[in-house]
């Protein structure tokens, strides 16, 4: 064909974008000899997009109900190369032509998210309109995340939740002495690479044997079609296990255990009808009785972030200097990490100076983090039917940012008054 193309990101080797920033790169064409175009064109887009069908009625009457929703985030095209001004093609000579981009993402920008019953997907196309012949097209995917400063999030995600549970069992006319379970998290906001830490206290007064303890980090998808009616699909992954021992009759036990939470997506916050797709996480914690009866059960609801919580500022990290708006009242000892407001994603300084604003980390506090690829995720074929006479694209799969956080001195907690 005689024709290469490519498209590279310039501020973001890995191809991930916080919602609010601006993307730029350029477009590489390769040319083996001299071509005509109409218009060569790049096009940034991004949308959300559900679909899924269910099997309604009985018989005769048993259709196919499809539902769907589509809504668009993103919508930019510039023209790379046009055509001359008495409206002939353009001609481009052989060799390479590179051609510069830039495009300001909007802030209020849904995460990327690829799931089994829809995805929300932002991609960058090239399409080259030849006289004469068909389109030629170059499309790649790239990340775009909503930042999630769980610091400038609700305060409740800061206190400690506690899940209590006492039942008892019947054996026939009997009843058994209790069982007493409390499942505690020191907070319930976390961010991928972070461990839970769990404390799990067991009070088996009962006869009954505890054969074990399940602790799952589930990821619920909420799934929102528009046509041919509002209609909700639920979607429930198990993204951590861990199954923990057990307490015999007339028992004590207490344990703790730390749960990693993967490379997932973010919590989403806007709920409602501004949103087809929503991710939301809770801890389930299910406790094992042999024989007969229910098992006690216990959920505590989990926000994951991009940026992590802090909770008390270091004894060597710098104070902040009052600005002309503070008040008089003592600086606060504690210091919330990204909230001055850039909604940068924290990465290394070049030199290890002062804190430059309110809110920044010491440098070898924490470490930035990596982007990896979504848990359990595959590559996507971003390619449709309409890219028939396609260049080639590239294999894409979301990248989240985690963090390494096994090394970390975490500052002590202040202490209790």
């Amino acid at each position: 064909m005689g024709v290469e193309c490519d498209i590279r990101f310039t501020n973001s080797t890995h191809g991930t974008f916080l919602s609010g920033q601006r993307l730029t790169g350029s477009v590489v064409l390769k040319l083996t000899d001299t071509k005509k175009y109409n218009e060569i064109t790049l096009r940034i887009v991004g949308c959300s997009a559900v679909q899924w069908s269910q099997r309604r009625g009985q018989g005769r009457r048993r259709r196919t109900v499809y539902y769907t929703g589509k809504r668009d985030h993103l919508s930019s095209v510039k023209v790379l190369v046009a055509s001359q001004p008495n409206g002939s093609p353009a001609e481009l000579l052989a060799g390479e032509h590179i051609y510069e981009f830039a495009c300001d993402l909007p802030a209020n920008l849904p995460t990327s998210f690829e799931g089994s019953y829809g995805q929300c997907r932002y991609t960058a196309q090239v399409i080259m309109d030849r006289p004469w012949k068909f389109n030629l097209t170059y499309k790649v995917g790239f990340t775009v995340i909503q930042p999630l400063d769980l610091n400038v999030f609700s305060p409740s995600i800061r206190v400690p939740a506690r899940m209590e549970d006492a039942r008892v069992f019947c054996c026939g006319f009997w009843q058994t002495k209790p069982l007493y379970v409390q499942v505690t998290a020191p907070c319930t906001g976390y961010v991928p690479g972070q461990a839970i830490p769990l404390t799990i206290e067991l009070d088996n007064r009962s006869s009954r044997t505890i054969e074990g303890v399940n602790m799952k980090l589930l990821q619920e998808v909420n799934y929102r079609s528009e046509a041919p009616r509002i209609k909700t699909k639920h979607e429930l992954h198990t993204v951590v296990k861990h199954i923990g021992d057990g307490v015999g009759p007339e028992t004590k036990r207490k344990y703790e255990q730390r749960l990693v939470v993967p490379t997932v997506a973010p919590s989403t916050l806007t709920l409602g009808e501004s949103n087809l797709i929503t991710v939301s996480y809770r801890l389930h914690i299910t406790v094992r009785v042999s024989g007969c009866g229910s098992d006690p059960v216990l959920e505590i609801p989990l926000t994951i972030g991009t940026i992590p919580l802090v909770f008390y500022q270091p004894a060597t990290a710098p104070p902040s200097t009052p600005g002309p708006s503070s008040s008089s009242s003592p600086p606060t000892i504690g210091f919330v990490f990204g909230s001055g407001g850039t909604g940068q994603l924290p990465s290394a300084p070049n030199e290890k100076t002062e804190l430059v604003r309110e809110g920044t980390l010491p440098p070898d506090y924490l470490p930035p983090p990596t982007y990896e690829e979504a848990m359990n995720a595959a590559t996507v074929v971003i390619t449709d039917e309409s890219d028939t006479n396609a260049l080639g694209t590239r294999p894409y799969v979301p990248l989240y940012p985690s963090y390494n956080l096994a090394d970390v001195q975490w500052p002590p907690l202040p202490p209790k008054p």
